[in-house]
This record gives structure tokens, sequence and C-alpha cells, in this order.
């Protein structure tokens, strides 16, 4: 996943243009394998949990397209450390919605997070970067009710529910703008991206939310929140401000420590 911003602003098209051909690579290679995979079953994949699927392709399909408008609007530092705090976001959405039992670890932690995304989201503004920024806070939002959807429905297919954030988010994209055509350098690096790199990146992640606590996989995923700023500044020499970095680092450590007291009381749990 750590590759995506780079890829994203490789190409050289509009976010909705990325968003439209992304979304249906991503759909056609997450169709084929259910197709492979479930055969003649097909159909019952999607009566049978028709309404995760649903929530779930609107979710991500808005998700993805916030993401593509946040890497395009704002720096990458930024976008991808406020999108950090999709999973405790996502508890906090979980709490809301389905009522789940929230420790009192999730709302300390949701403190020190805000005052990192404040201090990044000011930063934002400042610099003119903040409708970016606003951008990568709406796909916090849609991310982390995806999370909260797939951890909360663990029988529905995960290829069917990113297959339908694929061909959500190429809908949104036509009706809010102008689709061109791409050259071919921006038209290989959306294949790549949306046919290979992130069908499996996410297919991997909901794989995850069946077999392993969500505190694990917010570890995980915080590789990619250090790998992405990385891979923009050596290929593209995009600095982050010292202030996103500041925002950022409050966030990470947040976040670190709260995976780990969340992973030692589950490690208690099952002893």
């Amino acid at each position: 996943m750590s590759f995506e911003s780079w890829l994203i602003r490789l190409a050289n098209v509009s976010a909705q243009t990325v968003t439209f051909y992304f979304g249906l690579f991503m759909f056609s290679a997450t169709f084929l394998a259910l197709l492979w995979i479930e055969k003649s079953r097909i159909k019952k994949v999607y009566t049978r949990n028709f309404k995760p699927i649903l929530l779930s392709a609107i979710f991500m399909g808005s998700s993805n397209l916030f993401f593509v408008l946040a890497i395009k609007n704002t720096s990458v530092a930024s976008a991808v450390f406020i999108l950090s705090s999709a999973p405790l976001v996502s508890a906090l959405i979980a709490y809301i919605l389905f009522k789940r039992k929230t420790p009192r670890r999730i709302f300390v932690a949701s403190f020190f997070v805000f005052i990192g995304l404040f201090i990044i989201l000011s930063d934002g503004l400042s610099a003119g970067r903040w409708e970016g920024n606003v951008y990568a806070l709406l796909c916090v939002l849609s991310f982390s009710a995806l999370f909260s959807v797939l951890e909360n429905y663990k029988e529905a297919s995960r290829l069917a529910c990113i297959g339908g954030g694929g061909l959500v988010a190429s809908a949104l994209a036509f009706f809010t703008a102008t689709i061109a055509i791409p050259d071919a350098h921006s038209f290989g690096v959306i294949f790549f991206m949306g046919g290979i790199l992130t069908p499996i990146s996410r297919i991997l992640i909901g794989i995850g939310t069946k077999v392993l606590a969500s505190v694990d996989i917010t570890l995980l995923t915080l590789i990619e929140t250090v790998l992405a700023p990385i891979w923009v500044w050596m290929f593209l020499h995009e600095v982050p401000a010292s202030s996103t970095l500041f925002g950022g680092a409050i966030i990470i450590i947040t976040l670190v420590v709260n995976a780990v007291q969340a992973h030692r009381g589950y490690t208690k749990s099952i002893i």
C-alpha cells in the first residue's frame, strides 16, 4: 500500500480520471478472481451478504476517491499521517453505530491523535493545502466506517466488498468530473495500481480482519504511513513540512502505544 501515493503522483491526469480507471481495473480484477473461486455460486455470494457488501462498496468507493483527491491536493506526508488515524476513528464509529464496547484507552489515544491532526490541518491551512487535507479527513471517515463494517460482518466476501468499492469509486468519479483518456504512461501506472497492487493489498487486509485482532492490523498498517513519504521523498523529492512531521510523530507514537496496550490486553484474554 505504501507505493500507492507515489504511483498516483506519477499519473499525469486528474484525480477523478485516476479514480475512474483505477476503480474499473480493481472491480475487474476482483470480480474475475471471485468468479474463478466461486464459479456457479457467485450469485449466492452477493445475495447472502448483500447489506455488508453494499455498505463496504459505498465506504470503500468514497474512500478511494477521497484518497486520490488528497494525494493530488496536499503533500503525501500530510495525507498518510491523517489517514493513519483511521483505526482509532474506526473504533469510535463502531462504538456509535454497532454499540461495541470501547476501552477507555481509545478515547485517551483519540485525544492525542486529534492534537496531531490539528497540527497537520493547521499547517495545511496556512500553506494553502487545506483542500487536500479535508479530502484526507473525509477518506479517514469513509475508510474507518469500512473497517467497522468488515469487522462486524466477518462472513462477507472480501473480494465482493473490494470489487464493489472499485465500481462505486468509478461511478463517483464519473459523476463529479469530466473523465479524460490518459496517456500511455499514466494508463500503465493506473492499470498496475488498480489491477494488481491495490486489489492484492486490500484483499490481504480484508482477510486479516478475519484472523487477526484489529489492534494487530493497526500496527502493521503503520508501515505504510512511514514508508509512503519516504518513497515520494526518494523518487519525487517532496520534503514534508516540519509541522507535518511533528503532528505525524504524535499520531504514530500514540497509535503504537495504543496498539501495544491493546495487544497486551488481547494476549491476556486468550491465555
